[in-house]
């Protein structure tokens, strides 16, 4: 149990980190909330706009890389109660 809860540990820091690399590089695309406030221009909240090649690839891994950062962190305190 002890190696495979470490394995699982190891596991999900990797995925933290992609997870954060994903989020940088999806960051300048995406409208913030600062922009809201300051009145920026180009922000259309409510329009409904289709993403196309690479930033449709990084908001489906980023939708794919935090579920199994959530169903693995359930699966490691699974492990950790069983041993």
């Amino acid at each position: 149990m002890r190696t495979a809860s470490l394995a699982i540990i190891i596991i999900l820091i990797l995925i933290s980190f992609a997870l954060i690399f994903v989020s940088f590089l999806l960051a300048p695309d995406s409208n913030s909330f600062s922009g809201a406030l300051v009145g920026s221009n180009d922000l259309d909240l409510f329009k409904v706009s289709k993403e196309r090649g690479i930033k449709k690839v990084l908001k489906w891994s980023m939708y794919s890389l935090g579920t199994l950062l959530f169903i693995l962190a359930i699966v490691l305190r699974v492990v950790l109660q069983k041993g």
